[in-house]
């Protein structure tokens, strides 16, 4: 998946660590493939927002915090379905 994350990334024209790959490939191992392919464009942007042109694990970790997968944002909607109007 690794291999995948980084054609992907140069595709793109972005500049991943070794280790933000790694914490991607774990990413994509525990939700999927398609998520963790979804997080390199919002930690490129941190990225910049902090002044650097690569995306460092920080970066990775920080966008993760901020975009749920399908299968998290289902359950978190189901197990605080009361604060929903149905």
């Amino acid at each position: 998946m690794i291999q995948i994350l980084a054609i992907r990334a140069q595709v793109e024209g972005l500049v991943v660590e070794v280790v933000s790959l790694a914490c991607l490939g774990e990413i994509a191992r525990d939700t999927s493939l398609r998520h963790a392919v979804q997080l390199l464009s919002p930690a490129s942007v941190v990225a910049k927002m902090n002044g650097r042109d690569n995306i460092c694990k920080e970066d990775v970790e920080e966008v993760k915090a901020l975009y749920l997968d399908a299968k998290s944002s289902a359950r978190l909607l189901q197990e605080q379905q009361e604060k929903y109007i149905t």
